[in-house]
């Protein structure tokens, strides 16, 4: 079990694995809140250790599948998987759209945009952006324009700006396929099959819902297919948000805002601040600052955004550094005096 286990880990790529990591934190952070029952816990995180089997399991060949599911985010593609039952394919999109210039993004000239801001501004470990983003991306993008025409196509979103900013130009990317598209907003469809007088669940991130209950939401509350006139809106709105040149998205009233670069600033001053109080005036470790803050924002951008953010403070000279800034684990900051 532990060799099997260890070799799963191995096959992971680094933003597999801080994805998973990242869900199974969520989820701990959650415990105390919840009303379900232990047991019931801990099954859920041992979905997470047993992902990677289910992934190279489950695939769909191109002659299997009846129905496409498009997701954004490698967490969540995981999770599909996982859930859906045989005879669905699952084409995750490598990218989560809270952060970076979406600029023309349907075009040459946007991908490249955003592929320099990403390898100029974010430290991800593995190089992932200079090696692997732009192939992946380009990978994916081949994956839309190959599906049949006659075969129905489910888009998973959720109440967060990466999903709902994905889905816009998602549907603007498959505007020429004459495909039945059907949207499921997973946050409101777990709360309509799941919440209950006693308890209400809200799970921002599609990530965030037990494989299990992806499944039930597909089968139970799959909606009507979009009309015409909807994919016509999604697709305006994907043109209005490709015209903007900011950086940061947040959802505020069901509506997609950008904001400035700064606007997660304040919440890691005070993030330290309370640290200080806490462990005295030394050095905080980055990524303990990142996760208390990643923990307040229920995901509303990744944790390399905000490390971005932490290296701007402390050019600014709010922060002070120990370490070298190459990735969070290398270096810890401390409130300036």
């Amino acid at each position: 079990m532990n060799e099997n286990l260890r070799n799963s880990i191995n096959q992971l790529s680094e933003s597999e694995a801080k994805s998973i990591l990242l869900q199974t934190m969520l989820r701990l952070k959650k415990i105390p809140e919840s009303n379900e029952s232990q047991r019931q816990m801990i099954k859920d995180l041992h979905v997470w250790w047993n992902l990677k089997f289910a992934q190279s399991s489950k695939k769909c060949t191109e002659m299997e599948y009846k129905t496409v599911h498009i997701v954004c985010g490698e967490s969540t593609t995981g999770s599909l998987k996982f859930g859906l039952e045989h005879g669905n394919k699952v084409i995750g999109f490598p990218d989560f759209f809270a952060a970076g210039p979406i600029w023309k993004l349907h075009e040459e000239e946007g991908r490249t945009h955003r592929y320099e801001w990403l390898r100029d501004h974010l430290n991800i470990e593995d190089d992932f952006i200079e090696k692997e983003y732009q192939k992946r991306f380009s990978k994916t993008l081949a994956e839309l324009e190959a599906i049949p025409d006659h075969v129905p196509i489910v888009l998973w979103t959720g109440e967060n700006a990466g999903e709902q900013t994905g889905i816009r130009y998602l549907l603007y990317m498959l505007k020429e396929k004459p495909n039945d598209a059907f949207l499921i907003n997973t946050t409101l469809a777990y709360q309509e099959l799941y919440n209950t007088n006693e308890i209400q669940y809200f799970c921002f991130h599609t990530g965030e819902v037990h494989p299990e209950k992806l499944n039930d939401i597909y089968q139970k509350n799959l909606p009507e297919a979009l009309t015409l006139e909807e994919r016509s809106r999604f697709e305006k709105e994907w043109i209005t948000l490709s015209n903007t040149k900011g950086v940061v998205r947040i959802l505020e009233d069901h509506i997609i805002k950008e904001v400035g670069e700064d606007y997660f600033d304040e919440l890691l001053i005070t993030a330290a601040q309370n640290l200080h109080k806490q462990k005295g005036k030394d050095f905080i470790r980055t990524g303990r600052l990142i996760g208390e803050v990643l923990g307040q924002i229920d995901g509303m951008v990744g944790d390399s955004f905000l490390e971005y953010r932490v290296r701007c403070l402390i050019n600014q000279g709010v922060f002070e550094i120990k370490g070298i800034p190459k990735a969070m684990r290398y270096y810890r900051v401390k409130l300036r005096e």
